[in-house]
């Protein structure tokens, strides 16, 4: 029942004197009864998808760096196509180390070569080796993690596995590997994505260990095994997407850490660039590193400093955006 009163402020209303049995039956509309919308929760509708998008794309830091990245993923994917890095026909009397300048943007290295050229050719090597790394990484990490989180029976062994392969300094082992299956010879890219693979999924297997640990005996998780759900669907249904947010900021260091890794093995002598006409950000820097010209021309180091900053940068930011959009607690 409901009452149609069509000015409630000109009423004065006294409940105490109201007599119940005794009301106007003009003043009441009879509704029916509604118990449908009595057992209905009247909430907002809500999409976890649609919230992670929305979320995403509407802030700035996550719109702007993945327009730089894909800006610069385009460049790296057109800019001297076919080129080498250090062409064997640089006119004679063209300068080395020529500062900036409208014929060549980026100026010109040591051997006169095109650094403009050079830098997107480095740029294009060292994106397919940082992506191959990161692919490898979380595939791997994700299956070991998974498996050695859930199945507790398996815990001893992938602790032994984890300690003997980790006793050894990273970076030795990595030498070590790529000498091994190089022969004394400048190692190809197929031996270091190997040598670096080797360790590269530690790091994330150990945090989703962790954090399937801490909800794999969540009651939701533990209604599944008695309804008959095996493990894998476990997993991937009721485990994986609560530590999405986790996975995805741990990602993205995954890029900058390939990245710093082709710069560390330019710099020690073992990088997989093997000709001049090959080029990785990490050799255009060893190679400015090795002269000191730069001294005297900082354009020479700023400008590979800067495509290897900010792309680090850039795959950060996005990366922590989109970690926190996954996040289900920041979607209220």
């Amino acid at each position: 029942m409901e009452i149609d009163i069509k000015n409630i402020s000109d009423i004065d209303i006294n409940i105490s004197d109201i007599d119940i049995n005794n009301l106007d039956d003009s003043l009441l509309k009879h509704v029916g009864s509604k118990l449908e919308d009595s057992e209905h929760l009247y909430t907002k509708p809500y999409s976890y998808w649609n919230t992670v998008v929305k979320k995403a794309f509407t802030n700035p830091i996550f719109l702007v760096c993945s327009f730089l990245i894909i800006i610069f993923v385009i460049l790296s994917a057109s800019i001297a196509i076919g080129l080498p890095a250090i062409p064997g026909d640089v006119p004679v009397g063209t300068p080395a180390n020529e500062p900036p300048s409208l014929e060549h943007w980026f100026g010109t290295g040591a051997n006169s070569e095109d650094m403009w050229n050079k830098l997107w050719i480095g740029s294009r090597t060292t994106l397919i080796f940082a992506m191959i790394i990161f692919a490898i990484q979380v595939v791997v990490g994700l299956l070991i993690g998974a498996i050695w989180g859930y199945y507790s029976r398996l815990d001893v062994v992938f602790i032994e596995i984890v300690r003997f392969i980790s006793i050894i300094p990273s970076l030795i082992l990595l030498i070590v590997v790529i000498f091994l299956f190089s022969k004394g010879q400048r190692p190809s890219t197929g031996v270091v994505i190997f040598a670096v693979s080797i360790t590269s999924w530690i790091g994330l297997a150990s945090i989703i260990r962790i954090q399937i640990m801490l909800t794999k005996n969540a009651e939701y998780n533990i209604a599944s095994k008695v309804l008959g759900s095996r493990g894998p669907k476990i997993i991937k249904n009721n485990i994986l997407p609560k530590i999405l947010p986790i996975i995805i900021q741990t990602c993205a260091f995954a890029i900058p850490e390939a990245i710093a890794i082709d710069s560390s093995l330019a710099y020690l002598g073992f990088g997989f660039v093997k000709t001049q006409d090959q080029a990785s950000l990490g050799s255009i820097l060893n190679d400015v590193f090795a002269e000191t010209a730069w001294q005297s021309l900082p354009h020479l180091l700023i400008i590979p400093m800067g495509f290897v900053g900010g792309l680090s940068l850039a795959f950060y930011l996005m990366g922590k955006v989109l970690a926190d959009s996954l996040d289900p607690k920041n979607h209220r």
